[in-house]
């Protein structure tokens, strides 16, 4: 049996599958997530170790018995340790804001951004993982000179369950410190960071073996055997590879915490405006090619902790049966923590545009559930400039469940979507790579479900929609970036 360990920003989880792919056990811890201020977001990552060993407890006390465990997490997220392997402070995060003035400072020192796509392949972002280094540098520099090793999350985890220090090529691609080309560390691109003791871990193949939970380990956690530890995968290439997506020019779309629009490739091609990353996948010899939302439900979670009063995601969704494409003129901009495809900018801001003394509560949830739709229609149009964008595209993350919202994004972006058997996004494709280490036939793991297509009468008010949304960015950019003149 095969298990993949996701890493998440809202929670952690665990699924077990048979040799057939069948889900057998699945499971999930929810952790904290702190913003100490405006734009930061953080977690404690004793607090992810916390969860991954309760949830292998709880598979554990079901009687399984696991082969190898597959990692997977969220991308980017600094992780500093000492040299005694205590964690340093807690992990920036993939969403955090902070870093701006070091994207510049770093971008520079490696001679601006056309160099930096042409040596890394992507442009530096204040998501990305080494201006979250060069900010501590600048600002906690106790911290920094007492660091040895830098972490991402699945691989701060990998290292606790196996002892192995390392990285696979799909989450290094998004660090702004690797050469994407030609699948290395970027030594240049570290230079800053000579005065450290950090050292740059070891770059593996996304299904290597890395190592094998010690046996005081197993025995804490109750496990009857001691499972293998898979290197895993940034959890975008996961949920690529667990929708199915092994092959070139295979599209899928991620509707969770954040959205992503990706597109499979066998070509090495960067995007030299900025606006969509090239990064490896988890399969050997293969790129994708990825625009990225920062706030995709997380604008629903945003919206239900205001209106709050016990409501959930599905009642206040279901309200929304009924309402018309824009209803009423309202429109919603997810900007809720900066944006990066297609705009590159973290100063952007969420704005609900077009509300009246009768605007009920519905347009608004439609709203939102447009504004993320039209957002990930910006990303899928920035791809087709480097790909033959295909027009079937598979979907997953939290809100593929909701009908509406499918129906919406089919009809803005003009797509078929797909929905699979297996919605597990990331973790299915970390059990996934737990199989191919030990050569499962996993390509038969995993099959359409459903498709979605647009709904007719939509798509003519969703043209004219994507337009007046395009303007109203447009229009308020300047003003976005003056509202840090008003922050606390």
């Amino acid at each position: 049996m095969y298990a993949g360990l996701d890493i998440g920003t809202t929670s952690i989880k665990l699924i077990v599958v048979d040799e057939d792919g069948k889900i057998i056990f699945k499971d999930a811890q929810g952790v904290k997530l702190y913003s100490p201020k405006s734009g930061w977001y953080e977690q404690n990552p004793n607090d992810w170790w916390d969860a991954a060993k309760k949830l292998l407890s709880n598979a554990a006390k079901e009687g399984i018995e696991i082969k190898a465990i597959g990692l997977t997490g969220q991308m980017h997220s600094l992780v500093l340790v000492d040299v005694n392997g205590n964690v340093v402070r807690p992990a920036i995060l993939w969403n955090d804001q902070r870093c701006y003035d070091e994207t510049i400072q770093l971008t520079q020192s490696l001679g601006g951004e056309e160099r930096v796509i042409d040596e890394l392949g992507n442009p530096i972002l204040t998501g990305f993982t080494a201006p979250k280094l060069l900010w501590v540098k600048n600002n906690e520099y106790e911290n920094y000179k007492s660091s040895v090793l830098f972490m991402l999350p699945k691989d701060f985890i990998a290292w606790k369950l196996s002892g192995s220090i390392h990285t696979e090529p799909s989450d290094a691609s998004a660090t702004s410190l690797f050469d994407v080309k030609n699948n290395t560390w970027s030594q240049r691109a570290f230079e800053i960071f000579s005065d450290s003791s950090i050292k740059l871990p070891k770059i593996l193949p996304s299904d290597a073996i890395v190592g094998q939970i010690p046996q005081s380990l197993a025995n804490e956690l109750g496990l009857k055997n001691r499972p293998y530890i898979v290197a895993g995968g940034a959890d975008n290439a996961c949920a690529l590879l667990g929708m199915g997506g092994l092959k070139e020019n295979q599209m899928v779309l991620s509707l969770g915490t954040s959205g992503t629009v990706i597109v499979t490739t066998k070509e090495y091609k960067p995007d030299f405006t900025g606006r969509v990353h090239t990064f490896r996948h988890v399969i050997n010899d293969m790129y994708y090619h990825m625009g990225v939302i920062l706030s995709a439900t997380y604008s629903l979670d945003w919206y239900l902790n205001l209106i709050g009063k016990g409501k959930d995601v599905e009642s206040v969704v279901q309200e929304a049966e009924g309402t018309l494409p824009c209803e009423n003129g309202v429109f919603f901009l997810p900007y809720l923590s900066g944006e990066r495809t297609p705009h590159r900018n973290p100063d952007a801001r969420g704005v609900l545009f077009g509300l009246s003394g009768n605007t009920a509560q519905k347009t608004i949830t439609r709203a939102i559930l447009e504004g993320v739709a039209f957002a990930m229609n910006d990303c899928k149009d920035a791809l087709s400039d480097l790909d033959n964008v295909p027009q079937i595209a598979r979907i997953t993350g939290g809100g593929s469940k909701s009908q509406l919202w499918l129906k919406i994004i089919a009809s803005i972006s003009n797509l078929t979507l797909q929905t699979m058997q297996k919605n597990e996004g990331a973790a299915f494709g970390a059990a996934m790579l737990g199989g191919m280490a030990f050569k499962a036939d996993v390509e038969k793991w995993n099959n359409v479900q459903e498709q979605i297509n647009p709904v007719e009468e939509w798509t003519e008010p969703y043209k004219k929609g994507v337009r007046y949304y395009r303007t109203l960015y447009t229009t308020l950019k300047e003003l976005m970036s003056q509202t840090r003149e008003f922050e606390r």
